[in-house]
Order: structure tokens, then sequence, then C-alpha cells
């Protein structure tokens, strides 16, 4: 079977390194008999945005605000420019514990009361990190949005990080990083990403034992000082409320808050990968390999932003894309096969992948690179880009169908820096995506000849078909390096 596969997928890949005029067709239809039967997508529907007002308090903090009347509802989002990347070295995970320690007590509220009083009032509210940035979100009613307010304010500028949440905190996150060491998508993340981005810190998909385990009380209550701080934070308000009342209801509990200074890090740039290669992780008895491929892509400001989701609609977007229709309908190795840009502050990762059947590892990985090389080299036909444009327009539209999602794109607008009209030429800047641009950029942004593939499955069965496609080095579940090329080595 598996050289069944690979002459099939060696004969796809050469129809793509020469001309198109010797080119045969492609062993995948664009358009398959059973999505050709699906009625086509309606065209975009006009959408007026509501025009936000945007300020900033005295003490730096921007707030935007919408009035949105449709229900007895305020919903907010405070978001802050402080992420996972600042953590410091070995302290791994401080945002995070930062962050979703903020309801867990504070100087004149405990835990208990703390979830009393928003319950009481029929409201929501928690904390979170990411990679770039940490965000306090929440809804409630609107005609208890003076006790919201209040609770947010306290849990925000007055955290008191209790010894004892704090200890359950760190013995909840140890557990869950156990029981992550056991998910194939995890351990492929994790080398995928130290590869990739090398020493930034996009490269540490979660904290270790030991870094959790070395966060104190001390250490949380100095990065909370240092990094929450107003002139880098955005507070969005959504909902049933008068914004001039709104207005003085934001300044009685939030100007107050100290700026401070800002500390400006420049991260690392990610490592120059020479050309491709597997980086397997070994587990012994897997009945799938967890296959994951890809490179550097882009930030959220990149030029090439919008051009590049609609390729990656086309690629690997959704259950109708290439990748889906190719390894899941036409070859059945899998369930589903997908690919995506992250884009972050910095560039983030482009990855395609699937949990694919132990048997047909190696030849879903000829099918991924037959993918990545046409998408790059052929022009998409017309029906594939206005399926994909289509579904993006409906997708950002239907964003504005609550008032969290709503929250959620004005705050990615400020956190992001990205120009006031962003949301309002979405839609105009999506339409006007030719074929052309999805070829240069995919050229661009999908490093053909460079590029990573981890893949998490049973050594002892895929080993030696994945070392007819690139060099292989091998990794145990714990992460430590077991061979090179075939070469035993100390682990480490």
């Amino acid at each position: 079977m598996f050289k069944k596969a690979i002459a099939s997928s060696l004969v796809s890949l050469f129809c793509l390194s020469v001309p198109l005029s010797q080119a045969q067709t492609p062993s995948v239809p664009n358009t398959p008999s059973e999505a050709s039967k699906q009625p086509a997508p309606l065209p975009p529907r006009p959408l007026k945005l509501p025009k936000p007002l945007s300020y900033k308090l005295p003490n730096g903090l921007t707030v935007v605000m919408l009035e949105d009347h449709k229900v007895p509802f305020v919903t907010f989002q405070l978001g802050i420019r402080v992420g996972d990347v600042d953590d410091p070295k070995n302290l791994e995970g401080l945002a995070a514990i930062t962050a979703d320690m903020l309801t867990e007590g504070t100087k004149t509220r405990s835990s208990k009361q703390i979830a009393e009083q928003v319950d009481s009032i029929g409201a929501a509210m928690k904390g979170a990190s990411d990679a770039d940035f940490t965000i306090v979100s929440g809804s409630g009613l609107s005609e208890h949005k003076d006790q919201f307010f209040d609770i947010l304010s306290d849990i925000v500028q007055n955290p008191s990080f209790p010894p004892d949440e704090l200890k359950l905190k760190k013995t909840n996150i140890t557990q869950s990083l156990s029981v992550k060491r056991t998910d194939p998508d995890f351990l492929g993340s994790e080398r995928f990403n130290k590869v990739v981005f090398g020493s930034h810190p996009y490269s540490i998909v979660a904290p270790t034992p030991e870094s959790v385990d070395k966060i104190t009380k001390d250490q949380l209550v100095q990065f909370h000082a240092t990094k929450f701080l107003p002139n880098v934070s955005t507070l969005v308000v959504v909902g049933d409320f008068d914004t001039e009342k709104m207005k003085q209801l934001v300044t009685t509990k939030f100007g107050d808050w100290k700026a401070g200074k800002v500390s400006v890090t420049t991260q690392p740039a990610p490592p120059e990968v020479k050309g491709s290669r597997i980086y397997l992780i070994d587990r012994p008895g897997s009945v799938q390999s967890s296959v994951k491929i890809g490179n550097v892509g882009i930030s959220k400001n990149d030029k090439d932003y919008f051009p590049t989701m609609v390729a990656n609609q086309i690629l690997g977007g959704s259950a109708n894309s290439r990748l889906f229709l190719n390894i899941r309908e036409a070859k059945g190795y899998t369930y589903g096969a997908y690919s995506g840009f992250s884009a972050r502050k910095d560039p983030g990762e482009f990855t395609a992948g699937a949990a694919v059947r132990t048997p047909v590892t190696a030849p879903s990985i000829l099918e991924f690179l037959y993918e990545l090389n046409r998408i790059r080299t052929i022009p998409v036909t017309k029906a594939e880009l206005d399926s994909a444009k289509k579904y993006i327009v409906g997708n950002f539209q239907l964003g504005f169908e609550s008032q969290g999602s709503v929250a959620a794109r004005l705050m990615d607008q400020k956190l992001y820096n990205l120009p006031d009209d962003y949301l309002a030429n979405y839609t105009d800047k999506v339409l006007a995506i030719s074929p052309e641009d999805v070829r240069r950029v995919a050229h661009r942004h999908i490093d053909y000849n460079n590029l990573v593939i981890t893949v998490v499955g049973d050594a002892k069965t895929i080993e030696p078909e994945l070392r007819y496609l690139f060099p292989v080095d091998v990794y145990d579940t714990s992460g430590k390096l077991v061979r090179i090329e075939g070469k035993k080595t100390a682990a480490r």
C-alpha cells in the first residue's frame, strides 16, 4: 500500500514541477461531485457597522463604548498588553496564573464573596492570558452594571493572590500537565513550536511542573504591579447603557488606577530552518499518527493577512477545503485534515495537520506535500475563490450577532493597533482577493522546501517509511532526544 501511495503522490508532485501546459490533471478534483451538489453560497449581505466611541482616560486607559439596546445586558472586555511572552525565564506560567487568580480574592473580598456577588447579579467574570495579552471578560444584566463594574475594578486593581488558592491552582495545573503529556496533539505542538520558534517565547506551549512549582505569591504581586497598568490596557463596553452615564461610571471605577513605566522587550527572531525534517515523537502502540507540518507564518498586522486567510480557507480551512476533500474524502486516511495561520503580535505559525491511521502515515504526508505545493504553484479556480471569500465574509458578519463577539472584534482592533477602519473595510478587502493574490501569498508564506514536520506515533511501525521522505529525529514522550537519523544518542 505504501509503495502504491508513494508512486501516486510522486506523480502528482511531479505534475506540479513541470510547466502548466505539460502538467497532467491533478489527482484530486477541485470540485468533487459531492460538493457540486451543494447549493452555491448566497452573496454577502450589506453590513452597516455602528461607530463606537473611543477615548482615553488621563491615566492612559483606552476606553471603547458601543450602545446596543437589543437585550438588557452589558458585556465588557478589559485587555492588557501582557501575556505568556512576558513570563520570566524558568517561571513559565506566571502570566497565566496571575490572570486566572484575579477572581480568587482582593484586599476586601474573598474568593467566595466574589463568586457569590457575581452570581447574585446574574453576571459572569473571568481572567485568562494568551501568548500576547491578558483578557478579563464578562457580562451581566444592565440593571446591575454599577455593582458589576465595582467588582471588575476591584479584581483588576487589588488582587490579593491568597496562598491557599495559589496552592490549589498550582496543584491543578500540575495535574493537567500530566494529562496533556498523554495527548498526541500536545506532544506534536510542543516539539513543533520548539523547532519553529527556537528561543522566541512562542516556542513554549505550556509551563513545566518545575516552573509552576517555583511561582510564589510575592512573584504574582510583583508581576501584577509592574505589568497590569492602565496605560497598556483597553476597556471595551458593549450593551444596554447610556454612554454619558457609562463614561462617568468608568471614570469613577478606573480613574484612580495608577499608570506606570512600560518596559519594551524585543523578542529574538525565530531560527532559520534549512531543509525539511521529520521530528518523530515515539508513542509505542499508537493506532494513529498525529501529523503537523508547517513553518513560521504571519503577524496580525501583515499586509498579506487578508489574502492569506483566503488561501488558507481554500487549502484547509473547513470541510470543503482541498486537504479535507483529498485526505479524508478521496483517500480515507483520516476523519479530518485542516490547516491554519495563527496570526499573533509577532509572526505565529502556519500548520497543516491531521490524525491519520498508522499504516498510512507516510502516504498522508505525501498528500499534504502535494496540496501545499499545488496551492503555491497553480492558480485556484474561480469557484474555489468565490466560495472561500463568501465563507469568510459570512463568518465575519455573523460575528456581530452577539455582544461578546462584537466586544472581541473591537478589542482585537485596539490591542493589535489595527486601523480605525479595519472592521468597516474587512468585507471589501476579502472580496478583492484575486487568484494571483492567493498563489503569491501561499508561495511566500508556505516554505515548501524548509518544512518542519512533527509526527506522534508508533516509531517501530512508521519510522522506516518516514526515512524515505526526509531525515528523521526521534524523541520520547517526555521530549528527550533518542535518535538522530538512525543514530542513538544520550537522552537530552
